[in-house]
């Protein structure tokens, strides 16, 4: 029997009521030449659940010692038969596209040692009584194509997406067993030094978070900060076996003065703050301890494989201590640092300094101005043969360095692009984000694209209301395989364009993608309560809202109910309930309902006065209803749904004084809004404060010129003008509303007698 293309290790420990999902995911595959090797890490003897599938190319391996992930895939690895190797664990899933997608991106490109794809981090609460996980949301949370020097800083390869060689393991010497989160990147981070990877821009997978307490290794290691660090400085100082045909090798050479707590913190610093991978030799100039008490003065730092000691017995010049350090290396740069180094200042220098000795040939030395380093002679990257030729003793030792300007390093260009742009989103400077955003998406090397990106570019276009722009980038990402979030995202385009039948279609397809089905909401592990709210949670609540336009009050109901079973402590859901009522007529169920909501947050809502407003208002008690919505301007002096239903029921009663400050407040938080202008501009046009009712509509017509209402109100003046030049006159000279605002955003009405609309 021939040797299969793809071995998938699965290492598997106390999860049988999931490894079947896991197994049955292999067997979907569209390929068929695999090897699947399940080994269990302790844990229940899982041979029964391997044993249903009946299938000669899984090998079953029980071990009732837990070893560790790390060591199961290594076991793994020699045990597989297969040229590529992938990994799944034990509680996630492959589509049936990740062998052949990932295989053929491998075949497709001999030189590069991994491939890898996107995955969608499906988010689930399990039913004790079944076991059944019931997923409710998927979201793409890393995705990016393959960036060298950003894999130094941060793993972007997560290992259920990646497919490798298994030659390329072999060489780097496998998973780090001594690494008990992040393992993946233990491997990815090494294999980075010798390969290029390949990124297959599709969804091939999925893994599984829990939306509750997690049982998962990686979640339980993070809550010890200390050791989690220290798990991280192990991948960081893991380097693989030279020659590293990828990246320039650096030593840093540090000048030890003296043993203890203070060397070690600083030790930390630089190795959690510079992420170009460096062999450490520590140069003991005379600091008095022997090799074996040094390395234990080091505590745990001893235990990282990148560190070395270089003992000099007598104190020498430090110039001639370096040299002594340089001439047992065999790096092409030299890190010179003293305990002067800021590391938490500038990490990054090494990568930018990298750049400009491949940009400049006549480049030999950068010394960077960082506060605290400058009194210090060293402090600088060097090219070591320039080092050690221009320092001879008996010369000048003159070492030269030349003035350049520094360029933020070319791997984390994205980053520093992207803070910019988060910037400018919090500062409300939206075309300049966009503008940002925009540029982003033109890059291809390196960067995350829009399959990632699509949540930042749903912000710029929601806020400026393009939103053919961003329904057809959703359109286009569903076409390429990327469903469940982008099916999510246009039911949020639909309901913000009112487009209330093709969102209940699209949330419909977005169930369907989730794989959820009304009756899922019967199982046990619903209804329960949590402090955010899932995305599917605000879908059902857009698709309630969506029913009631359409006047299908069941309809309405029933994805109220499911909301609640999402989140229990929620007063939203209620207030759904009650408008389905108040909508179909049922006034006193509205008011029950509206009176079983949830608190605080049901007394602190608008809305709920909104809809008590509303029932007043079938009740044929208008003034109630007024009253009702006197207070939703108070509790929400910010919130745009206060504004027509305060203006209409103001102005049937012809209360116009009374609208005139709440208007004029939320004017002045929200400048944006022509709406508002636009109401405003009524009111002080029933009041016959002409000039103000103007300057209103003015600013409505600005910030939108086709606005029916201001353009109405404007005409109305004119018409007026005419008929009383004196009027007109006045009209000219009159004050300015004072609110302060810039002239240049300006908003708002119809014609009708009188004025309400």
């Amino acid at each position: 029997m021939p040797d299969p293309k793809v071995s998938v290790i699965i290492s598997t420990y106390n999860r049988p009521q999931y490894l079947h999902e896991s197994i049955q995911s292999i067997l979907n595959q569209t390929m068929s030449d695999w090897q699947l090797i399940v080994l269990n890490d302790g844990g229940v003897d899982v041979q029964g659940v391997v044993d249903k599938f009946a299938d000669p190319r899984i090998l079953y391996v029980h071990d009732p010692v837990n070893r560790g992930a790390a060591f199961r895939r290594n076991q793994g690895i020699e045990l597989a038969k297969g040229e590529y190797i992938c990994y799944l664990d034990d509680d996630d899933t492959f589509y049936p596209n990740h062998f052949s997608s990932l295989s053929k991106a491998l075949d497709d490109n001999p030189e590069a040692g991994l491939a890898y794809s996107d995955l969608y981090a499906a988010s689930s609460v399990s039913d004790n009584k079944t076991g059944r996980r019931h997923i409710l949301d998927k979201q793409m949370m890393v995705s990016r194509d393959f960036n060298r020097e950003f894999m130094f800083h941060y793993n972007h390869v997560l290992h259920v997406s990646l497919m490798h060689r298994r030659s390329a393991a072999l060489r780097v010497g496998g998973f780090a067993n001594d690494v008990k989160v992040l393992i993946e990147w233990s491997l990815t981070r090494r294999l980075a030094f010798i390969y290029d990877f390949v990124h297959v821009e599709v969804p091939t997978g999925e893994y599984h978070l829990a939306i509750f307490k997690s049982d998962r290794i990686s979640v339980r290691e993070r809550r010890n900060q200390a050791s989690y660090q220290h798990n991280l400085r192990k991948i960081r100082c893991n380097l693989p076996p030279e020659p590293w045909p990828k990246i320039e090798r650096i030593d840093l050479l540090y000048l030890v003065e003296r043993w203890g707590p203070k060397l070690n913190q600083h030790l930390r610093e630089i190795i959690d703050n510079f992420d170009y991978p460096m062999r450490i030799k520590l140069v003991a100039n005379g600091a008095g301890l022997s090799l074996d008490e040094a390395k234990a003065s080091l505590k745990e730092l001893n235990e990282l494989k990148n560190i070395e000691i270089v003992r000099i017995p007598q104190r020498i010049p430090p110039l001639m201590a370096y040299r002594k350090a340089a001439r047992l290396s065999n790096a092409k740069y030299l890190f010179l640092v003293t305990s002067a180094l800021q590391a938490v200042k500038a990490p990054r220098r090494l990568f930018a300094s990298v750049d400009l000795f491949t940009e400049k040939e006549d480049l030999h030395c950068v010394r960077w101005g960082v506060e605290g380093e400058e009194k210090s002679q060293f402090e600088c990257l060097i090219n070591r043969d320039y080092f050690l030729t221009h320092t001879k003793p008996g010369g000048h030792r003159v070492v030269n360095v030349q003035g350049v300007t520094v360029a933020p390093p070319k791997g984390f260009k994205f980053d520093i692009m992207y803070a910019e742009y988060n910037r400018l989103l919090r500062a409300k400077e939206y075309d300049k984000a966009g503008a940002i955003l925009d540029s982003i998406l033109t890059e291809r090397k390196g960067f995350p694209h829009i399959q990632y990106l699509i949540n930042d570019l749903e912000k710029i276009c929601l806020q400026n209301k393009n939103y053919e722009r961003l329904e057809k980038e959703s359109l286009a990402l569903i076409e390429r395989g990327y469903t469940p979030d982008n099916y999510l995202r246009l039911a949020r385009i639909y309901k913000a364009q009112g487009r209330w039948p093709e969102l209940l279609e699209a949330g419909a397809k977005a169930m369907e993608a989730l794989g959820l089905k009304f009756e899922d909401f019967e199982a046990d592990c619903f209804p329960f309560r949590l402090g955010m709210e899932l995305n599917t949670f605000t879908l059902f609540m857009d698709m309630g809202q969506a029913s009631l336009e359409l006047k299908d009050y069941g309809g309405a109901a029933r994805y109220y109910h499911l909301a609640s079973k999402l989140k229990s402590n929620s007063h939203k859901p209620f207030l759904g309930f009650s408008k389905a009522y108040m909508e179909a007529g049922f006034l006193d169920r509205a008011e029950q309902a509206l009176a079983r909501t949830p608190q605080p947050g049901g007394s602190n809502d608008p809305e709920s006065l909104r809809i008590m407003a509303g029932i007043c208002r079938k009740r044929k008690n208008l003034p109630l209803a007024f009253e009702c919505l006197k207070k939703a301007f108070e509790k929400g002096p910010e919130d745009e749904n206060n504004v027509d239903p305060f203006y209409f029921a103001g102005a049937g009663l012809g209360r116009w004084e009374e609208m005139v400050d709440p208007l004029k407040n939320f004017v002045l938080h929200k400048e944006d809004h022509p709406g508002a202008y636009a109401r405003l501009a009524s009111v002080h046009f029933n009041l016959k404060n002409e000039f103000l009712a103007r300057e209103s509509a003015e600013k409505a017509l600005a910030l939108d010129p086709k606005n029916p209402v201001a353009k109405s109100i404007l005409e109305r003046i004119k018409k007026n003008a005419k008929n009383d030049p004196e009027s007109a006159q006045k009209l000219a000279e009159g004050e300015t509303l004072g609110l302060d605002l810039n002239p240049e955003l300006l908003p708002g009405l119809l014609e009708s007698t009188p004025i309400v609309w």
